[in-house]
């Protein structure tokens, strides 16, 4: 037990001692698993990429409400059941100004390479009241991620609400 002692502060005072020639010998390599899977730097990015591509989505699905753009608002979409029921919206919404909207992640459900599902709240600018929290799952495909389903008891496995 006290060699390992020795030998991590003999690792510790080389790490940290100032050279002036590169080391040519390796730095041991931890033989266990660390307690986290990623670091907090990339925990924190990878939440903020996903709260961007959810702000990005909304912004343009409100865009495309708002100047009553039908294709830009299919193209968001990439389930065809969940765009017909979207659809029947369409044209029922109306905006007095080009809504501004703010998305806040409550909670990642999933998030897996072609697929995540995060529960989110929209508070809108021209609202007193921010939205209900809801469940929006997002695909990836052709590299865009595209909106899937919004709702609870689907979580990207198994077959899609929508499908026949």
């Amino acid at each position: 037990m006290r060699w390992h002692r020795l030998l991590a502060f003999t690792v510790l005072f080389a790490a940290c001692s100032p050279s002036t020639t590169p080391a040519t010998t390796p730095v041991p390599v931890a033989t266990t698993a660390p307690t986290t899977t990623l670091a907090p730097t990339t925990t924190l990015d990878r939440l903020t990429e996903i709260e961007a591509i959810y702000q990005d989505l909304e912004e343009r699905r409100l865009d495309a409400l708002y100047r009553g753009d039908r294709e830009a608002f299919r193209a968001l979409y990439v389930d065809n059941g969940y765009l017909d029921q979207s659809m029947q919206l369409f044209d029922l919404v109306e905006f007095e100004a080009a809504p501004v909207v703010d998305v806040e992640l409550i909670d990642i459900l999933t998030d897996e390479p072609d697929c995540i599902a995060a529960e989110r709240v929209m508070h809108r600018q021209d609202k007193d009241a921010s939205g209900d929290p809801s469940v929006q799952v997002l695909e990836l495909r052709l590299g865009v991620w595209l909106i899937s389903f919004t709702g609870s008891g689907w979580i990207c496995e198994g077959p899609h609400p929508f499908d026949s």
